[in-house]
This record gives structure tokens, C-alpha cells and sequence, in this order.
């Protein structure tokens, strides 16, 4: 190998080495990846658990899961939070008593563990007549 080849070797090895040891981007936040029910979805018989799969691993203490009737009315039972049985740390979970046909929804609230970014939001499914 020449003596240019060589110095062109050595400047890609070193942008290499500085482009994989560089400052990483900032963590990314959680985000609802899918629900059962799914969002939107219409189901013959209400659930007796709602989850929630997350692309992170969410803080058991700030992260939040809670269902709602069409009045507003909460039907899980104040325990809706991470799956801690999720080794992952990624889903989260309600448990609604039992309710009839009608529109339902989720409400969210999923905090990252990394940085606790706090990201959140709604879906709704319908339990058929």
C-alpha cells in the first residue's frame, strides 16, 4: 500500500471511529406502537384488559392507562399503569369492570424511563350492541 493510500486509510478509520463514539441523538420518546382493542376497532364483547405496547421502556411511576365510558365515567380500576410482569418495560395495561355495548375510550400517559419525557394521547374502540 502507498504512502497516500495509506494516509487515506488512516483518515476513514478515524472518521469512523469519531462518527461511532460521537454524542448519540437524544433518546427517543415513547410512542404508542398498538392497542388491544385496537384503536378504532369495533369488538363483540368488552375487554376485561385493555393494553398498550410502547416502543420504550416506560417509569411504572408516572406512566398512566385508564378507560372511560361514553359519559366520561372510568371503568378501570385506578391500577392501569405498566405491565410489571413486562420485563421490557413496554406495555402498559387496565383492567375495566365489566360494561355493555358503546363507545370506550383509553386514555395515556406513557413516560420514558431514559429521560421521562412524558408523551400522551387517546384512542377509542366500540363494544357492539
Amino acid at each position: 500500500m502507498s504512502g497516500p493510500q495509506r494516509e487515506l486509510l488512516g483518515v476513514i478509520i478515524a472518521l469512523l471511529v469519531v462518527a461511532l463514539a460521537g454524542p448519540r441523538p437524544a433518546a427517543g420518546h415513547a410512542k404508542l406502537l398498538r392497542a388491544e382493542p385496537a384503536p378504532g376497532s369495533i369488538v363483540k364483547t368488552a375487554p376485561r384488559v385493555v393494553r398498550a405496547w410502547f416502543n420504550d421502556e416506560l417509569d411504572p411511576k408516572y406512566s398512566t392507562l385508564i378507560v372511560t365510558d361514553s359519559r366520561g365515567r372510568r371503568l378501570d380500576d385506578g391500577k392501569g399503569g405498566v405491565d410489571l410482569n413486562d420485563l421490557d418495560r413496554k406495555t402498559m395495561l387496565a383492567k375495566p369492570r365489566p360494561a355493555g355495548p358503546g363507545v370506550y375510550t383509553v386514555k395515556w400517559k406513557a413516560v420514558s424511563a431514559d429521560d421521562r419525557y412524558a408523551a400522551q394521547g387517546t384512542f377509542r374502540f366500540t363494544v357492539a350492541p
